[in-house]
């Protein structure tokens, strides 16, 4: 991409970015105006408001997971700080939340969540190798409680019910560190049938 057309994309996702934080309602043409470019310059880059929602959530994703790469920090601690940052990170934008929620085809901000994806398993990874985390815990069990809490904006009181998630959601990851440390997974709780009413059905043969 020309040093031009790179500094283009780069002011009309800038311009992007100040809109969907303020939530403001503007025609999709007014970006390139707030940007200092054509409108035909921002079809180019961004051919529907769907990929310009896309291109700041990514860039604002890209910080996020960078922050939570500290290499002078344990792999827990980072984690922690990253799970409790996401939280925070859609508390701060929660106009673009509700402009990604409205995207008819998610495969568009695809990207941004295979790099969500891709810390929160290294991250997980290292420090279940540390023998700070339990083993047996999916990153997709991770990911959908992530989920969960970015789409789910629109509830009264949900900045203190998506800190209490992750808040319970870490706790439950630090679980058994007498199993994380042994490398064991864990396993399944057999049921427990003490309080279980017998079956109305008679499965016996009759001889």
């Amino acid at each position: 991409m020309r040093a031009d057309a790179r500094r283009n994309r780069e002011a009309i996702v800038a311009a992007a970015r100040v809109v969907f934080d303020q939530d403001d309602q503007v025609r999709f043409d007014d970006f390139a105006a707030l940007a200092g470019v054509g409108v035909g310059t921002l079809y180019r880059h961004f051919p529907t408001r769907d990929a310009l929602a896309a291109a700041v959530y990514e860039g604002e994703v890209a910080l996020l997971c960078e922050d939570a790469m500290d290499p002078g920090r344990p792999a827990v601690e980072n984690l922690e700080s990253f799970l409790r940052g996401f939280v925070e990170y859609v508390l701060g934008h929660t106009g673009l939340a509700r402009a990604l929620a409205a995207v008819e085809d998610p495969a568009v901000f695809t990207d941004g969540g295979i790099q969500i994806e891709r810390t929160v398993t290294d991250l997980l990874s290292q420090a279940a190798q540390d023998g700070d985390v339990r083993v047996d815990v999916p990153v997709g069990a991770v990911m959908i409680v992530l989920h969960g809490i970015g789409t789910a904006t629109g509830r009264p009181l949900w900045a203190s019910e998506s800190r209490a998630a992750v808040e319970l959601m870490i706790a439950g990851l630090r679980a058994d560190r007498r199993h994380a440390r042994s490398g064991r997974t864990l396993e399944p709780a057999a049921p427990d049938t003490r309080h279980e009413r017998p079956s109305s059905i008679d499965t016996t043969d009759n001889v």
